[in-house]
């Protein structure tokens, strides 16, 4: 069986540089295509930075997941690369609200959104928490199950997108 190789990216994002923070979010991609890596892990909220002054700021940046040139951009970059990207955006949701949320994306679009539910800190004051829980996606070389950071500091939340609640018996 052949190995899928992950790359978690940390990348230096600036608070409201959308272009900046999108190069740089390619170039990693691309970067991590270039040595083999077929599947990319981008930061939270890695189209708009972390870390807001206030609704407003957040709401500027934010764009509806169905119409998000972040997630189209990332849909060309897995397509051209045939790759997974996994990355977190700023989410206005059709219904007005604020969402720390994130993507699997492959070249045949969206397979997966997920908003966090665990917000952390003054998140609370900015963003909606998410009521879903996390997606679990089969991606052919094994099954992903999708998060953003301080959820994963939950147990039960992440037995959520375990092999049992799944109906399938983890290999490890």
């Amino acid at each position: 069986m052949a190995m899928t190789v992950i790359a978690a990216c940390q990348l230096a994002l600036a608070i409201g540089d959308l272009a900046g923070n999108a190069r740089a979010a390619e170039s990693a991609v691309h970067n991590a295509a270039a040595r083999g890596l077929q599947f990319v892990v981008l930061p939270e909220l890695s189209d708009t930075g972390y870390v807001f002054t206030g609704p407003a700021e957040a709401r500027a940046l934010a764009a509806p997941a169905a119409d998000s040139p972040t997630l189209r951009r990332w849909r060309c970059l897995a397509d051209e690369l045939d790759i997974v990207i996994a990355g977190g955006f700023c989410e206005l949701s059709a219904d007005d609200r604020l969402y720390n949320s994130a993507a699997l994306v492959d070249g045949s679009g969206t397979r997966a959104l997920y908003r966090k539910a665990h917000l952390w800190d003054t998140e609370k004051l900015i963003f909606t928490p998410g009521d879903a829980t996390p997606p679990v996606t089969d991606l052919g070389f094994g099954r992903v199950g999708l998060m953003i950071c301080y959820d994963l500091e939950f147990p039960e939340w992440v037995r959520l997108a375990g092999p049992s609640a799944h109906g399938y018996r983890s290999t490890l």
